[in-house]
């Protein structure tokens, strides 16, 4: 399994190209775990001398492993930063592809509405996605929302206005 690690959103910066990395409010302890059979964890130890605990195998291991899973799955992809810091957001274009596919339009659908092509949209959703650092357009939803990349407000299927449905 290819090296998987997940950081602090206090960490000061995260490199675009950090590989399989994650980004969580709060990490529950310093934990490095190798090939599922052993794991480090860091001891405060109230001292200068760095302290760590080795664990091989058995029920500790299992639950540090697990500790780590729930952690990667509730962590967040990294903030994408430009060249010099700023965070990049999507532009107007796509910010409105996004609110149209968020509303249940097709690709064909926003191409239409906005004026662009077809390829033009496709292309624009996988800038979004990468931009986003995730792999479906569900994802991407949540992204967005969490975000605030959609002017949706939260607004639910149910809230929504009538004239969607003549889209």
């Amino acid at each position: 399994m290819p090296r998987r690690i997940v950081v602090d959103s206090a960490a000061v910066h995260v490199p675009q190209d950090a590989g399989r990395l994650r980004v969580v409010d709060r990490i529950p302890a310093e934990v490095v775990i190798a090939d599922r059979s052993t794991a480090l964890v860091r001891l405060a130890t109230g001292d200068a001398a760095p302290a760590a605990l080795l664990v091989r195998g058995g029920p500790l291991l299992d639950r540090l492993v697990g500790l780590f899973e729930d952690a990667w799955r509730a962590g967040r992809p990294p903030r994408a930063d430009d060249a010099h810091g700023r965070p990049v957001v999507p532009d107007p274009t796509d910010l409105a592809v996004l609110s149209l596919l968020l509303d249940g339009l097709t690709d064909a659908s926003v191409a239409k509405q906005l004026g662009l092509g077809l390829r033009t949209v496709q292309r624009r959703v996988k800038r979004l996605m990468e931009l986003a650092g995730v792999t479906t357009r569900l994802q991407l939803g949540w992204y967005a929302a969490e975000r605030g990349w959609s002017a949706r407000g939260g607004r639910g299927p149910a809230q929504a206005p009538a004239s969607r449905a003549s889209r």
